[in-house]
């Protein structure tokens, strides 16, 4: 039988969630693993921007994969990007190019609807994505210390972000990543998205188990400065952050203030998908290492026209834009 590709909604979905769920749970029940996706899809962009596909044999889901669409600022333009997640071949199925087929598929239908590069992140050594065209993207993880100040936290205005603060976060993001060559073009909607997201698998866990933060620093009645921080077993990750301040210092102050609110406890571990062009005043990079996920791209129309060789110093790309 000739294999299909098909959304995974309905009896699909339920099975492609089975097949993943064991893979990456997150530690949610398996209830609370459905209902997360379900609850990302009915946000605004995620209903207009990600949806899942699956490769059938018939009744069988052979692979499958998350689908992005997103918006990406690669050497000053604005283009149209196919993201790919969650690549998953069924036990049954594997070492019989359902992948590769999967993704074949998903690239001929990206240039079809006018798509000019696809991305995706490796888990799995990359030579398998590599036969397919696509080139590493250097990203750095950092482990961060914070100075703790002495006498108390800074005297600075923080409080919980929200709506009204989105428009001010995306405009920080914009000046952030525009010397930058490649980062994504961040809108108040993807923004939003990816919040909520980090919000939902803390909700969705054990009691007790996760914490996301979303927290600005307020002058002038707008926010100046923001982070979004996940926080789990002792260890925060920043997911995503920002200043008005090139240097960073009112974030780094915000840091302060948070690691004030527990004197008594164990310092935290702080990791950051961090750019290199911010560094706070506060903040000591205690190491610097390559990230785990592997991102990876590649161009859909002009296959012949490698990309430029990239530096991890010319990438903007917060651990909330993983996908």
């Amino acid at each position: 039988m000739r294999y299909e590709v098909v959304a995974a909604t309905g009896p699909v979905l339920e099975q492609v969630l089975d097949d993943t769920f064991p893979l990456w749970n997150d530690g949610l029940s398996r209830q609370n693993y459905g209902r997360q996706w379900v609850a990302q899809l009915k946000t605004p962009w995620g209903s207009a921007h990600l949806d899942r596909v699956a490769l059938v044999d018939g009744p069988h889901v052979v692979s499958s994969a998350k689908r992005y669409d997103l918006s990406l600022r690669l050497d000053g333009r604005i283009r149209r990007v196919l993201g790919i997640g969650a690549v998953f071949t069924a036990p049954a199925y594997r070492g019989r190019g359902g992948a590769r087929e999967l993704l074949a598929r998903l690239l001929e239908t990206a240039v079809t609807e006018g798509q000019e590069f696809a991305m995706l992140f490796s888990e799995i050594a990359p030579a398998f994505y590599e036969r397919l065209d696509f080139v590493p993207v250097p990203l750095a993880e950092w482990t961060i210390e914070v100075d703790q100040k002495r006498g108390g936290a800074p005297a600075m205005l923080v409080r919980t972000g929200d709506e009204r603060d989105l428009h001010n976060i995306v405009e920080m993001s914009a000046a952030r990543s525009a010397g930058a060559r490649l980062a994504l073009d961040r809108s108040e909607d993807f923004v939003r998205f990816n919040i909520t997201r980090k919000r939902l698998l803390s909700g969705l866990s054990a009691p007790g188990t996760r914490d996301t933060e979303f927290l600005v620093v307020e002058e002038g009645h707008q926010a100046v400065a923001y982070l979004v921080c996940t926080q789990q077993d002792g260890r925060w990750v920043i997911e995503e952050a920002g200043d008005r301040d090139p240097a960073g210092a009112r974030l780094g102050a915000l840091l302060q203030v948070m690691l004030a609110r527990q004197p008594s406890e164990r310092l935290p571990e702080i990791r950051a998908w961090w750019p290199q062009s911010l560094v706070p005043p506060q903040l000591r990079v205690a190491a610097s290492t390559p990230t785990q996920e592997v991102l990876m791209i590649r161009p859909l129309k002009d296959r012949m026209l490698p990309l430029p060789p990239l530096a991890a110093e010319e990438v903007v790309f917060w651990h909330a834009d993983y996908f």
